[in-house]
């Protein structure tokens, strides 16, 4: 009689052929024909296979997911983000040239020339597309929308105070330079705050999707360092179990995952390098600018006041020029802001064009602040029409230097000129960072499709030999 051990086979043969055997007499048993019994090394490729495929399909969905979301940051960088938050320093701009311009109109007696009452009308028409167009942009941001909506509610009231001023000084009644000043403090302590209030939510939102977009892709490169390490363990068992150096089918899945990684990371690279510019040359330039013009305009508003006031308005100066308070501490002025925001402007330049127009626009604004010096000059002498001459740039004045209308009006041309430059630089690089993942997407769900079929190939072939 034979006792049995209860210890398995130590041969994997002989234990499938005797599980074969058990299985065929069962068939037969059962009437059914005997089935060939399948290696537990079968098995295991079997099962392998599915999940190196599995694998090889969930890298590339990780691949196009991370893509998409980076691709999305581009995209908002270039169509919404950089949108709104040049509309945003668009109605700034256009509302301090209207408040500006307001001055300059009240400061001429009579009918005030009509190419300064074109540019008020054009400064507030345009000023109303734009915030048109920033509404309809803005979509679901609620902190946008509200200084919107303070700013639409707030400039027809500021445009009828204008107008109640100049329909004053046209007959001559000194009570309109009290709305004059009610108009633009108005400007200046509601409107301008809740425009500066816009840019400053639009910039952050800008920074969070150039970070969006150039965010690195963890999901990708951990399904990628998983597949790769699978891949290999994979290979080298099965070189030691079948004296093979290579599987071609595995193989050529790595070097699929190989040609992924290294088009998904020279496409990043392109496209936060791009990026990179455009934040550079393009965002950080503009707004520094935008600042500069700003308070450039804010500056002259402070300069047409002051004469306006004839003695009665000397805060504006102060605005202008800065004050001393009680403790002896120095408190800047629009002046001395406006100097030290260009020469920041210029220090971050990163190209040749914008350090030129960054270094004129400052050396106008030096030029701009010897003429207001002596245009105020002028006026505590008493000589009041010379001083007004100049800042309506009627005449020339002493040392043959023109007056500060022409410095002024020169500081704002090379200011416009640098802004441009460095928003066609900023969109022109935008566009080239959302166009570098072009094609990506598709690219890494075909490679990855190709992965998973060669697994299945590979593999396949080594299941066969068990047949």
């Amino acid at each position: 009689m034979t006792l049995a051990t209860g210890r398995a086979p130590t041969n994997p043969a002989s234990a499938a052929a005797s599980g074969g055997a058990g299985a065929a007499a069962a068939a037969s048993v059962q009437g059914q024909p005997p089935e060939p019994a399948r290696p537990r090394t079968d098995r295991r490729l079997s099962r392998l296979r599915v999940v190196l495929a599995v694998g090889a399909l969930l890298f590339g969905a990780a691949g196009i997911v991370s893509t998409q979301v980076r691709a999305d940051g581009a995209d908002d960088v270039k169509s919404h983000s950089g949108v709104l938050i040049q509309q945003a320093e668009e109605i700034y701009h256009r509302l301090s040239d209207a408040d500006a311009t307001a001055a300059t109109i009240y400061l001429h007696v009579g009918e005030a020339p009509k190419p300064l009452l074109d540019n008020y009308d054009k400064d507030l028409k345009a000023a109303q597309s734009a915030l048109l167009a920033a509404t309809n942009e803005a979509g679901g941001d609620s902190a946008a929308k509200n200084s919107l909506d303070q700013i639409a509610q707030q400039l027809p009231i500021y445009a009828k105070l204008n107008a109640t001023a100049a329909a004053n000084n046209l007959v001559g009644y000194p009570v309109g330079f009290r709305y004059l000043t009610q108009a633009s403090n108005l400007m200046q302590s509601t409107i301008l705050p809740q425009a500066q209030k816009l840019s400053d939510t639009e910039a952050k939102n800008l920074s969070a999707a150039e970070d969006t977009a150039t965010q690195f892709p963890w999901l990708m490169v951990t399904a990628a360092v998983i597949l790769v390490v699978v891949l290999l363990v994979v290979q080298v068992r099965e070189s030691r179990r079948t004296n093979r150096v290579f599987n071609l089918g595995l193989l050529g899945a790595t070097v699929g995952l190989v040609l992924s990684l290294l088009w998904a990371a020279s496409a990043d690279l392109v496209q936060s390098g791009h990026l990179d510019k455009a934040k550079k040359r393009g965002s950080d330039q503009v707004s520094i600018l935008a600042t500069a013009r700003i308070l450039s305009l804010q500056a002259r508003t402070d300069e047409m006041l002051t004469l306006v006031g004839r003695g009665t308005a000397d805060n504006m100066e102060a605005d202008y020029a800065g004050t001393t308070d009680a403790s002896d501490h120095h408190v800047p002025g629009r002046e001395e802001l406006l100097a030290d925001t260009l020469r920041d402007a210029v220090g971050i330049a990163t190209d040749r064009t914008g350090t030129d127009l960054a270094t004129r626009a400052s050396e106008d604004e030096g030029a701009w602040r010897v003429q207001h010096q002596a245009l105020r000059a002028l006026d505590q002498q008493n000589q009041y029409q010379k001083a007004v001459d100049s800042a309506l740039g009627e005449r020339s004045f002493a040392t043959g230097q023109t007056g500060a209308k022409q410095a002024f009006d020169k500081l704002q041309d090379d200011l416009e000129q640098a802004i441009k430059h460095s928003e066609d630089a900023f969109r022109t690089e935008a566009k080239a960072g959302a166009d570098a993942l072009t094609g990506l997407q598709i690219g890494l769900g075909v490679l990855a499709v190709a992965m998973a079929g060669a697994v299945l190939l590979g593999l396949g072939r080594r299941i066969a030999e068990y047949h």
